[in-house]
């Protein structure tokens, strides 16, 4: 599974349908449907590229949600961006653990930025161990595992089989 020759356009499709069926059907699960699809992105795309989408996925958040104000999801995925797509380097492409593990780190960035907009523009949240427990790393794994679950598995179950070292020689 490399994620420079993932279709950013299926991987597009596959974000939107749980962001549409999720809150539905389990409406206290709060998972960061756009953050595998934005990783997928910092390996594809320019940084500039990458903002504006974040920026139009934020957009597409705000619309969808009413928990916060308008514009703050696109502040927090394009910080999220700006913070997270330098990091890119340190990870490879063909890893498959890239993905998960950068969508667990895109999670706890982007909850942080989340409790700093909310500070300053709505009323604060109050801070305990529960909510960073349950905020800054049980959330983020299981976003994690649904990255894993959604974008990789399927790839690795059905996709071609890459040749490693000993299996390119007779």
């Amino acid at each position: 599974m490399n994620l420079e020759r993932k279709h950013i356009g299926a991987a597009l499709i596959i974000t939107l349908i749980p962001i549409v069926c999720f809150p539905v059907l389990f409406p206290s699960l709060r998972l960061i449907f756009f953050a595998p699809f934005l990783i997928i992105l910092y390996y594809n795309k320019s940084y500039t590229t990458c903002l504006w989408a974040a920026l139009a996925c934020g957009l597409v958040m705000d619309i969808l949600s009413s928990t916060m104000r308008l514009g703050l999801y696109g502040i927090d995925y394009c910080l999220t961006t700006w913070l997270l797509y330098s990091q890119r380097r340190h990870f490879f492409a063909d890893n498959l653990s890239t993905l998960p593990i950068m969508t667990f780190f895109f999670s706890v960035l982007s909850t942080l930025i989340q409790l700093f907009l909310t500070n300053i523009f709505e009323q604060g949240i109050s801070i305990s161990w529960n909510w960073a427990a349950t905020d800054l790393i049980y959330m983020p794994a299981i976003d994690a595992f649904y990255a894993f679950i959604v974008f990789i598995l399927p790839s690795v179950l059905f996709g071609r089989r890459q040749l490693r070292g000993k299996d390119y020689f007779i």
